[in-house]
């Protein structure tokens, strides 16, 4: 008998959610084959509950997934694509990308029904740049604090901070964990006001690239105009130079074979977001992020390899 294929999640709550819509989805093939899940604790989970204000590098919540891969102890790993390195490691590869989830980002406050309706002054807590400099083009007369952990997390911290007006999450997150209908107030955040981390909403399901059988098993999940979205999105924050903790937000969509891609860098030594917009054929996704990612280092006057411009010791 086939042994089972194991599928290797996080164990936060909605990793966990993620990986159980790919195993459903993988028995809703009716292949025959089994398929069970492993959960696997990542540094980056360590490091959130630690409470750290700064986190060790890129890939913090992949790498244990990653290396198990290469160990053979699981055979595919579930992850956030925006979680995920735009640099794979060696022998390891993108499978499938999920038909995405809302990619927008949310307001979420126990007052104040949207980020317009704040009073100036007051403190959001936010742990991304990304967010913290598009919501300071925004609302230049809010202030900022860091907050850690999962969604779970955030929102206990938020009910048990009284001085906060707000924070902002992944819509994706919450839809998925089912908490948009809770006691909070939510608010999202339209793409022309705040543009997502590249790969927001969709899941990426990385596996061995030898194993030609997992791969076209994969390929039955893959949507392809998630994967173009995502595609574009991912080679634009790679051509800047940026990882995970990089204040860059990226948002394409396909629409009948055409891909519009909207991307916005905070560029420290300028002290300004630059915000740039494309179009062009779905098929060249990657090439249209790495030409908008030029045009924007040219734009500040940036050499094409001065990713060191947008990072940020701020996590994402």
């Amino acid at each position: 008998m086939t042994r089972p294929l194991v599928i290797g999640s996080r164990r936060s709550g909605l990793a966990r959610v993620q990986a159980e819509w790919v195993k459903s989805a993988l028995e809703g093939l009716s292949t025959g084959r089994s398929f069970v899940i492993a959960f696997l604790e990542t540094s980056g989970d360590r490091w959130s509950e630690r409470g750290e204000s700064l986190l060790p590098g890129k890939g913090i919540f992949t790498k244990e997934l990653e290396n198990a891969l290469l160990r053979r102890e699981i055979d595919i790993a579930v992850h956030s694509m925006k979680d995920l390195a735009t640099e794979l490691p060696q022998g390891l590869g993108i499978a499938a990308v999920s038909p995405r989830e809302d990619a927008r980002d949310v307001w979420v406050s126990r007052s104040f029904p949207d980020w317009k309706a704040a009073l100036p002054g007051t403190t959001v807590a936010v742990g991304s740049p990304r967010r913290i400099q598009q919501l300071r083009t925004l609302r230049p007369d809010l202030s900022f604090c860091e907050i850690r952990g999962n969604v779970d997390t955030r929102l206990r911290k938020l009910e048990a901070n009284p001085t906060w007006s707000g924070t902002v999450l992944a819509a994706a997150g919450l839809k998925r964990l089912g908490l948009l209908d809770s006691s909070f107030c939510f608010a999202l955040f339209p793409f022309e006001a705040m543009l997502p981390a590249p790969g927001q909403g969709a899941l990426g399901i990385e596996a061995r690239i030898e194993d030609e059988e997992v791969g076209r098993l994969l390929r039955l999940l893959h949507d392809d105009a998630a994967g173009w979205e995502v595609a574009a999105e991912r080679a634009f924050l790679r051509s800047l130079g940026g990882g995970c903790r990089s204040a860059v937000g990226a948002k394409a969509t396909v629409r009948q074979q055409e891909l519009v891609l909207e991307g916005v860098a905070w560029i420290e030594a300028r002290g300004r977001n630059y915000r740039k917009r494309c179009t062009g054929r779905a098929e060249d996704a990657e090439s249209l992020g790495k030409s908008l990612a030029e045009e924007i280092l040219s734009e500040a006057g940036c050499p094409p390899d001065s990713g060191r411009e947008i990072q940020s010791t701020t996590p994402a």
